[in-house]
């Protein structure tokens, strides 16, 4: 949300002063005055927006997911085919579980807590044999994050860029009141519809 504070520090006096000689007739208002009214009307209507557009506005309906029982491989399948850091992780009855990340793999792969992947390559390196091989007969639901972070679908705009910021993380399942996955907002979605 901070682009949109960056945007307004772009407007110079003279953007409010060639505004103010478009408007016909007399302006009782100094380029100051008109500059202080314009900063709380854009706070006012970016509030509003945070607070009118909701989840279920911002979201993509069609998730790529997968299911707790499938191979590991199925997720290294997916989330390199779709270009994606995470998935969803759901049970037989299409609930979300968990989600599964790059994260949880370096986690997997690597001892530290939350290792960077310099680091996983690092032990790779230094080890005989793939730290992969261990993974192939793992199941999704041995390695994901659980409970998963959700978001329902009536959850505002703000609300999901505070989870989003609070969480450090980059996507956020939406879903209905029995859990079932409806949707999924990235940061970049929400960047989208501010723009």
């Amino acid at each position: 949300m901070n682009q949109f504070n960056e945007c307004f520090q772009t407007l110079t006096d003279e953007d409010v002063f060639e505004a103010m000689k478009r408007i016909p007739g007399y302006v009782d208002i100094t380029p100051s005055d008109f500059l202080d009214i314009y900063k709380i009307a854009f706070d006012h209507a970016l509030s509003r927006i945070r607070s009118a557009v909701l989840a279920s506005h911002v979201m993509t309906p069609k998730v790529v997911s997968v299911t707790e029982d499938e191979p590991v491989l199925e997720a290294v399948k997916k989330m390199g085919k779709y270009n994606i850091s995470g998935l969803p992780v759901l049970d037989s009855q299409n609930r979300i579980v968990g989600v599964i990340s790059e994260k949880d793999f370096l986690t997997r792969m690597n001892e530290k807590q939350a290792p960077s992947f310099m680091q996983v390559l690092q032990q790779c390196l230094e080890t005989s044999g793939c730290l992969m091989v261990s993974f192939k007969s793992l199941k999704i639901g041995d390695i994901m994050s659980s409970p998963p972070v959700t978001i329902a679908r009536d959850a505002t705009l703000a609300e999901v860029a505070g989870t989003l910021d609070r969480l450090s993380i980059n996507r956020l399942p939406v879903c209905d009141e029995s859990s079932i996955l409806v949707g999924i907002i990235a940061r970049s979605d929400i960047v989208q519809v501010m723009c």
